[in-house]
């Protein structure tokens, strides 16, 4: 029988209203909190704070520059069909950025 069905079927024969099972569910959940200690935030070291504060603020532009990356790999060796010891060299988006930007 699955609890739905218990549930119906407690409904059915009136057998303790919401307003009872919800209270002793609150104080359950209370007395268990303040048995296992956990009502309490644990506090975490500072600098250990300001590590993950610092981590989780960065994550999203360290992907971004990952990202770009492997895009520029892609683009330029991959579908470009050129030496992939050019990728990363200065004048070779010197270059690309000449001919795009030109007054011509």
């Amino acid at each position: 029988m699955s609890m739905a069905d218990e549930r119906i079927d407690r409904e059915a024969s009136g057998v303790g209203s919401q307003a009872e099972e919800s209270g002793s569910g609150r104080k359950k959940r209370k007395s268990r909190a303040k048995a296992d200690g956990s009502s309490e935030k644990k506090q975490r070291p500072k600098g250990v704070r300001v590590l993950l504060w610092f981590l989780r603020k960065s994550i999203v532009p360290l992907i971004m520059v990952i990202m770009l990356v492997a895009g520029l790999y892609v683009g330029y060796v991959v579908v470009g069909k050129q030496p992939n010891e050019e990728v990363f060299s200065w004048a070779t988006w010197q270059h690309l950025y000449d001919l795009v930007f030109a007054d011509s």
